[in-house]
């Protein structure tokens, strides 16, 4: 594929496709040499014939395959061939963990370990050489000759009588997809080991055996007769040498891809054999082995294949080959109809012959042999591009155009220096100022360093011409392409993008910007993307230039082959599919259009012709990339580890949360490579809590990847948090294997035993080609009814076994929100009435209404009703804090007097104090809403009146009912307006004077600080940042008193926007929660979307998972921290530090001092506990003075600020929030050690006030 294509085309950064480009070229000139010439040989050139029949024909030759194989000419589809090289094919197990960004490491079978470590071993080896040493070796290395043809057997024999090319596009072709083949010998021809060479080898190239006297010895020799400083000059000129010859060669290290020497030596004397062969007419007197000598006749023959012989690196292609039968022939204009039908967006093939005959007709039309070459270079044909354009500039040697596109060409197909040599030439012509003409480089051929130099010299001078043009929107476009093309070849990929980048928003006008140009240029950039490994942004790319252009095939062919390196084949398939069909309208365009030409000019019409012409230079990548596609899954087994992962991404899984090891490692790595983002933690605890909170904020499952046994174990904090709280999640645990149950085994555990009573589901799938079906109904049963937690286990044998037929597995298909469930009519009708006769109603909003996503048809009836609510903690933002008929603020009043309470997605349990008195009206009457059957009738609820369904289509149902109605206090049944109910006055004044006393006690500036006033302090820095109405925020919080003063202290307008401990009153969960608060609401690139997480933690609450500030900081999460340092567990034990020393030293003390200062008495401290000497010490619930916790943020990468006074504060969260690391805020607030343990819900369940524990 080619620069201008997709990721295939990396010529000086992937040498596996450089060499891969060396059979896929054009190969006319040979195929036209070799017409009629024995046995199997064309019967015509293949310019004259075309490429392909009628693509309806090849694509039903790809879907519906003969059993024969094919005789003489091998079809595009010939997949008897491909079965032959299938079954041919070693299979090796696949590798996992490759890196992400190697696309090519995606499609070929890895290499056994022990392969890897022999050839890293070897590796480290060469890279030991000296000057010196060097020399030596040479004297000892036999010299190599030019790819000598070993004899060849008469079924090789019968391998050749194919069409030049067609075996090596079967082996070598696949562009990095099936280089696998390449490590059996090739085509059954017999490379001489070099253990026989050498044993061949006579007079200097003998080598001799030296022991380590002998060696010493030689060494002395050497140095006696002073040859070392010669024999440097000569090593170092024999280094260059042999650089040059092995960057020629396009060789690749056999640490990647085994013996790559002996397969080249054999693909070198294959291709001999061939032209020896060729050049005999009688093929059945073939005896003799054909020599270097015998080539001679064949001098050029490798140019148009790209293998760069020894001696030159210019591509010698000689002159453009025309087509003889040209029906643009009998046209009067055929450039003005080739460039119409290049801007509709027309086939190629029909504007490469219209622009052909106009050069027939002048052959010094300079722009029509540009658009030729344009045309060609389009249409994947970069060989006749080059031959174009190249003459091109016979015409016209300073034609920009033509030079700029001829160096991109170049380029593409390798021939580096040829391309720098040609865009110095650019430059000379547009910029003289910056190099004269005369100051060229000169077109002899480079070594490996001179082209370094040259590249160098170039990029330079390009950058000088950037300088020379104003920066920003003014800059030179083609000065920018230029530099990308050169940082393109040096694979400096990140420049080149910034210089595409450049070039796409200059508003200069210039030649690669100009109308019918620049979805070329998104093109250009998609490719210099995706072989940076950014497919993601290259498929945006790609995208773009399909806007500017529908109908450029070739975006849409990149588009599948950026689908294809990320693991998404569906979708690939989908886009290539998709230009396929883009081809089959425009073939049909132009042969409608090929008739009206052809009628013009008298010429007789028939099928065939018509064939021939559509079909001529058509570009076949499309149908080799599907072909390859099939090749590909025909012969990769797939590993347990690979069919976890896709079938994770089949489910439409993005965040993956894990702590990897043995065997789950694997599991991580192939996920990694199919586009799902891992994000790993520091302990499974706080993994498992983010999974769930991830579930809770995007409706869908949140997965969580662990060990088995401890790993398990772990995990189990975030299961019962998920099922407690009603979250979705997937937990996916390692086991150990199947085979050693009970015999006690590595981390051994049977958790499916352990969890089936905390999960929804729990299972472990039988067999590797049940997986995706066992998944997919895990994570359905975490998402429907009521959702919770499902398990998969997943045994060491499973994730590393091998499935030889992976097409024969059925994959998992994405699961699709439950429907949600309405209520019975009547139902419905009895709830209204009951609503519009109560005189104190109350609408409870909880998370399960949050989770459903029913916040619209929520505030329509409380908008339309006017009917009080009252959020619980994670509800707030369902209605906006700030409405007027949220009774957050006189909670308590609320409780006391409603006497009909519809609760939406919440439960009666403590936090609503189960609907029981004291707290409640005992009167009260409850109306559940719930997703869960087993809520309806729970503590105080009235089944009569529950209904199971989604909140928000039950919401919607009601409103219905109501009709018209709204809450009118002082007559149920009347709609007009009135606030002299009791409850409405009493919750009014209860509202008032609950505001005042919060306000007053936030306005209360002590030091050290208190909750309040901290918190007012943080929320006016916020606001001023973020306004609450714009839900920019979300607010994480934990800890007893950071969390209850918190939720009143910081408004919420937007659902889903406020975290904490919730149903399970979870200590721990807040930093998980809010790394998965990050990965749901910033795991996008649009910044409009963007929210800033907040973290509130308390200092205990942060010490259980204080290690995930690393995890934030290692994957740039910029989460505001802040920790509420009161030194305790609820409150401190000491005012000053000298308080807190002397307990940290009495509790140190041995137990006889202590026993010493006893001194009991029966008074009670504010503990609940009898005074003592005892508790002079360290109570239960101390932490460290000031522990500085801002420094862990410092040493993780993050930042750090300490604050013990409302400025210090205010500045911290300014800069804080601003920040793109995250940030811990160490707050600094009073120890509080003087005040009472007492909270609302434990004196809820007090039948008795007077009664104390």
């Amino acid at each position: 594929m080619s620069f201008l294509g997709g990721p295939e085309c990396s010529t000086a950064g992937n040498p596996l496709t450089q060499f891969s480009k060396h059979v896929q070229d054009d190969k006319s000139l040979q195929r036209d040499r070799l017409v009629g010439r024995g046995p199997g040989g064309l019967p015509q050139g293949l310019r004259t014939q075309g490429m392909m029949g009628g693509q309806d024909q090849m694509m039903d030759d790809f879907i519906q395959q003969s059993g024969q194989i094919p005789q003489g000419v091998a079809s595009p589809f010939a997949m008897d061939q491909m079965r032959r090289e299938i079954e041919n094919y070693s299979h090796s197990p696949l590798r996992s963990g490759s890196p992400a960004n190697n696309w090519a490491a995606e499609f070929q079978p890895g290499l056994d370990d022990q392969a890897r470590m022999q050839a890293a071993f070897q590796q480290s080896q060469r890279r030991g050489f000296s000057p010196a040493e060097f020399a030596r070796f040479q004297q000892r290395t036999p010299e190599r000759v030019a790819s000598p043809a070993p004899q060849a057997s008469n079924a090789a024999m019968q391998g050749f009588q194919r069409p030049l090319g067609m075996n090596y596009g079967m082996n070598m072709g696949l562009g990095g997809m099936g280089m696998g083949m390449m490590n059996r010998p090739y085509s059954g021809l017999a490379t001489p080991h070099v253990g026989e060479a050498d044993a061949q080898t006579k007079g200097k190239g003998r080598m001799v055996e030296l022991d380590d006297h002998d060696w010493e010895a030689h060494f002395a020799q050497l140095d006696a007769e002073g040859q070392q400083r010669e024999l440097d000059a000569k090593a170092n000129a024999a280094m260059e040498a042999e650089l040059s010859d092995l960057d020629r060669s396009v060789q690749t290290e056999t640490n990647e891809f085994g013996d790559f020497e002996g397969i080249w030596r054999s693909i070198q004397a294959e291709k001999a054999a061939n032209r020896h062969m060729a050049d005999n007419q009688d093929f059945a007197t073939i005896a003799n082995e054909p020599t270097v000598d015998d080539l001679d006749d064949w001098g050029g023959f490798d140019h148009p294949i790209n293998t760069h012989p020894v001696g030159y690196r210019d591509p010698q292609l000689g002159e453009y080959m025309f087509e003889d039968d040209n029906l643009f022939d009998d046209i009067a204009d055929p450039y003005t109809e080739g460039v119409r039908i290049m801007e509709g967006g027309g086939n190629l093939s029909l504007a490469a012959l219209a622009f052909e005959s106009a050069v027939r007709k002048d052959p010094m039309h300079v722009q029509a042999w540009t658009m030729l070459g344009s045309a060609q270079a389009q249409n994947e044909k970069e060989t006749p591009a080059i031959r174009a354009l190249e003459q091109a500039l016979r015409v016209d040697p300073n034609n920009l155009e033509a030079l700029m596109n001829l160096a991109v060409s170049y380029t593409n197909e390798g021939y580096d220096a040829t391309a720098y040599r040609t865009l110095e030439r650019w430059l000379a012509t547009k910029y003289p100022q910056v190099i004269d003409k005369a100051n060229l480089s000169p077109d002899a051929d480079v070594g490996f360093t001179d082209r370094h130099k040259l590249h160098e010299k170039v990029t330079d001078l390009y950058i000088q011409a950037a300088q020379l043009s104003p920066s920003g929107e003014q800059m030179d476009p083609d000065v920018q392409v230029g530099l990308g093309v050169l940082f393109y070849g040096a694979e400096e990929y990140e420049k080149a993008v910034d210089c595409f980048t450049a070039a796409l928003t200059s508003t200069e006008a210039g030649l690669s910007n100009k109308q019918g140009q620049v979805h070329l240029l998104w093109n250009r950039l998609g490719a210099t993307l995706a072989n940076s490994g950014r497919s993601e942004e290259a498929i945006a790319a790609y995208e773009k230039a399909l806007t500017l252009n529908p109908n450029f095939v070739r975006a849409r062919y990149n588009l599948g082959v950026s689908c294809i390196n990320i693991g998404c084949y569906a979708e690939a398939a989908q886009h290539l599919l998709g230009a396929l069909s883009m081809h089959k309208i425009i073939e049909q365009e132009s042969r409608e259009r090929a008739i009206e030409f052809a009628r013009a000019g008298g010429r007789p019409v028939d099928e065939s012709s018509l064939d021939h012409i559509i079909a001529q230079n058509q570009s076949t990548n499309l149908y080799d990339t599907l072909r390859r596609r099939s090749l590909t899954f025909a012969m990769a087994a797939q590993t347990g580890a690979q069919i976890i992962a896709k079938t994770l991404r089949d489910l439409g899984v993005t965040v993956l949360f894990g702590i990897v090891g043995i065997p789950v490692v694997e599991i991580a790595e192939e996920a990694i490579s199919l586009g799902i983002r891992f994000i790993g933690f520091r302990n499974e605890q706080a993994c498992s809590y983010a999974a769930s909170a991830y579930g809770y904020l995007t409706g869908k499952p949140g997965v969580c990847l662990v060990v088995g046994g401890p790993g398990v174990l772990h995990a189990m904090a975030g299961i019962g948090n998920s099922h407690a709280n009603a979250f979705p999640l997937l937990v996916l645990a390692g086991s150990s294997e199947t085979h050693l149950l009970s015999k006690g085994a590595f981390q051994e555990l049977d958790a499916v035993s352990l969890l089936t009573p905390h999960t929804k589901l729990a299972i472990r799938p039988p067999s590797l080609d049940s997986i995706p079906q066992a998944m997919q109904s895990a994570y359905r049963r975490s998402l429907y009814g009521r959702p919770g937690t499902s398990f998969v286990d997943l045994p060491a044998d499973l994730i590393q076994g091998t499935l030889s037929n992976p097409a024969d597995v059925e994959p998992a298909q994405l699961v699709q929100s439950p429907p949600p469930p309405a209520a019975d009519n009547a139902r419905i009708f009895r709830i209204a009435q009951l609503l519009k006769s109560a005189k104190a109603p109350l609408i409870i909003v909880g998370k399960g209404a949050a989770y459903a996503r029913a916040e619209s048809a929520i505030r329509e009836l409380v908008n339309k009703t006017s009917i009080p609510f009252l959020p619980t903690p994670m509800g707030k933002g369902i209605l906006p804090d700030s409405h007027p008929a949220n009774v957050a603020s006189a909670r308590s009043t609320a409780l006391k007097h409603a006497d009909v309470v519809l609760i939406l997605g919440a439960r009666l349990n403590w936090i609503l104090h189960f609907g029981e008195a004291p707290k409640w009206n005992p009167a009260a009457r409850f109306i559940q809403v719930d997703i869960s059957a087993e809520e309806i009738g729970t503590n105080r609820g009235d089944p009569s009146l529950g209904i199971v369904g989604d909140a928000g289509l039950v919401t919607l149902q009601l409103l219905h009912a109501l009709g018209d109605w709204h809450f009118s206090p002082s007559s149920s049944s009347s709609s007009s307006s009135s606030s002299s109910s009791p409850f409405i006055l009493q919750l009014q004044s209860a509202k008032q004077k609950n505001e005042a006393n919060a306000a007053r006690k936030a306005g209360i500036a002590t030091l050290p600080m208190t909750y309040a006033h901290a918190f007012e302090t943080i929320k006016s820095a916020l606001h001023t940042l973020s306004p609450p109405s714009e839900g920019g925020i979300v607010y994480v919080s934990e800890g007893a008193n950071t969390m209850d003063i918190s939720r009143s202290a910081f408004p919420v307008e937007h659902p889903r926007l406020r975290l904490d401990a919730g149903t399970y009153a979870t200590m721990g969960v807040g930093l998980g929660y809010a790394i998965a608060a990050h990965a749901a609401y910033n795991n996008t690139e649009a910044p409009e979307n963007r929210k800033k997480i907040v973290a509130l933690e308390g200092d205990s609450a942060f010490g259980f998972s204080a290690m995930e500030v690393e995890t934030m900081a290692r994957y740039q999460m910029d989460i505001l921290i802040f920790v509420v340092n009161n030194g305790g567990i609820y409150h401190g034990d000491s005012d000053t530090a000298e308080e807190w020393l002397s307990r940290q030293k009495h509790s140190t003390a041995a137990p006889s001092a202590i026993a010493e200062t006893t001194n009991r008495t029966t008074e009670q401290n504010h503990y609940g506990a009898s005074k003592s000497a005892n508790n002079l010490g360290l109570r239960s619930t101390s932490l460290g003075w000031e522990v500085g916790y801002e420094k862990l943020a410092e040493a993780c990468g993050g930042k750090g600020f300490l604050a013990r006074t409302p400025e210090e504060l205010h500045t911290a969260t300014i800069e804080g929030y601003k920040a793109k690391v995250p940030v811990i805020v160490n707050v600094i607030i009073e120890a509080g050690s003087a005040k009472k343990l007492e909270f609302g819900w434990q004196a809820s369940s007090q039948k008795n006030p007077s009664a104390r524990l």
